[in-house]
């Protein structure tokens, strides 16, 4: 059984942005909450039946994240500025920069938040009167986004509401860096109090509101949720370090290095979490054969190069991307977590002469070279190779060069019937990248065959994909080949 609160905005646009000043769609939980807060402690709705409006509140700020049922939205006027008076006493008011940007929703469909209830008395009870206090909702994000709401108890599964034309379903994953909060308990509280300090003269930001942060994604993309961090390369003098894009494993194996080191002079980690777990993790081996290159669970250190959507970048190698696969959760998460946290400010040797240091960049979301390679603004299906990916294995008679690139695809954790299609090549599909051979590998990686590929999946994707072996020092990375006006590529 479902909690559905259904909100449509009169003008067919939406103005609210995050904290952090970014444009936001959807409209996040706490926000439709902090509305239904408002709209039911108003006029005689603030002194009628308050115990049962409290309860249902508090009822639905214990409930996870929900839903989200939305239709595609077109970020504009982001190129404008208003100029518009503080609320202030002055009678000369100072005029405050304000941003004409905008989601415009297409077709103006209503959005919908779904969270799943169970079908005791008191759930029931309580989602009723949600329900009824919603229609109270007048507004969502900003003072010009007048909304119309209602609300309704269904059994109808979201699959229903997935296949309409222009929706999309956003399913929630509670994630410490979620750029979405819901609210948790205790939350009615904190907007009570926050509201009677605004009153006193006190700001916004003195109070706390607690809730989930969450991370909403599509629910028909594939996706990698491999913990991220990523560090530039920089000289002593405060110039950029650079490597050769052909020798993807030297700036790699300069990173990995620098872990291991880290590890070595702490040995408390290696106690605290256990000799066959950081060797796993860090060393990239497994415990018993420690010579021997280990696909599980593994932290990888993915060097990338400098690229941009009009082919303008020099493909040069400034930053390294570390990804923590199998690091998702429990002691693995906290190694991953603890490693990079140490890794910033330490030095890349070379021989034991020191080129330069890593510096941990302020924020994955915040690089647009990264973002380039995750693709998550605009998940895509058309995918290719910036690098080679090295195949696990030998062409022979019944076994195509196709059929071992698609091998190296299950082997990274992509299922063959989310592949669409395959096409492989020698030399590059990507400008300001190379011929597959001219990457200079050598030991295991030298001994099968490496192509450039384009892969086009039967799903949108969002990144990193990396595939094929070396996939953990940078080989195999590809790219989603989005679409731009006609002429810039």
């Amino acid at each position: 059984m479902q909690l559905c609160l259904i909100v449509k905005f009169a003008e067919g646009r939406y103005h609210g942005r995050t904290r952090e000043n970014k444009p936001e769609w959807p409209p996040s939980p706490l926000r439709l909450f902090q509305a239904l807060i408002a709209g039911s402690h108003r006029g005689a709705y603030g002194i009628v039946r308050t115990d049962v409006r409290d309860s249902a509140l508090r009822w639905l700020e214990r409930l996870d994240p929900p839903l989200i049922v939305a239709g595609l939205a077109k970020n504009t006027g982001g190129e404008f500025t208003n100029f518009v008076p503080n609320n202030d006493d002055l009678l000369d008011h100072i005029r405050t920069p304000k941003s004409l940007s905008a989601r415009v929703i297409n077709d103006n469909g209503p959005v919908l938040y779904r969270w799943v209830i169970d079908e005791s008395e008191e759930a029931i009870k309580n989602a009723a009167v949600i329900c009824a206090m919603v229609s109270l909702v007048t507004h969502l994000g900003q003072h010009q986004d007048i909304v119309y709401a209602s609300g309704e108890v269904t059994h109808t599964e979201i699959s229903q509401e997935q296949s309409e034309r222009g929706k999309l379903v956003f399913c929630p994953r509670k994630q410490a860096d979620g750029d979405y909060e819901s609210p948790a308990e205790g939350a009615l509280e904190a907007c009570r109090s926050r509201y009677h300090g605004i009153l006193g003269g006190d700001s916004k930001d003195d109070f706390f509101i607690p809730c989930h942060h969450v991370r909403y994604r599509p629910a028909d993309v594939i996706r990698f949720d491999a913990p991220l961090a990523l560090f530039e390369l920089w000289r002593a003098e405060g110039k950029r370090l650079r490597f050769d894009p052909r020798d993807l494993r030297q700036p790699a194996s300069m990173t990995r290095y620098a872990m291991l080191e880290w590890l070595d002079a702490n040995p408390v980690f290696r106690d605290h979490f256990g000799h066959a777990l950081t060797s796993e993790l860090i060393g990239g081996h497994k415990h018993d054969q420690a010579a021997a290159p280990h696909d599980g669970a593994h932290i990888g250190f993915v060097p990338l190069p400098s690229l941009n959507e009009r082919a303008t970048a020099d493909g040069q190698i400034r930053r390294v991307l570390v990804v923590g696969y199998g690091c998702e959760a429990g002691m693995a998460r906290e190694l991953f977590s603890d490693a990079v946290g140490n890794l910033n400010g330490r030095l890349l040797k070379d021989g034991g002469r020191a080129l330069g240091t890593l510096r941990r960049a302020e924020s994955v979301e915040k690089d647009g070279i990264l973002q380039l390679f995750i693709g998550e603004r605009k998940p895509c299906r058309v995918w290719r190779s910036v690098t080679p990916i090295i195949l696990t294995g030998m062409m022979r008679r019944g076994r195509c060069v196709s059929q071992l690139l698609l091998r190296a695809l299950r082997q990274a954790g992509i299922s063959e019937s989310d592949v669409d299609s395959v096409a492989t090549f020698r030399g590059p599909v990507v400008p300001k990248t190379l011929r597959a051979l001219d990457y200079r590998v050598r030991g295991y990686l030298a001994e099968t065959p490496r192509y450039h590929a384009e892969v086009i999946f039967r799903r949108p994707v969002v990144g990193p994909i990396l595939i094929g072996r070396g996939r953990h020092s940078g080989f195999g990375l590809m790219l989603p080949w989005l679409e731009l006006p006609s002429g810039e590529r």
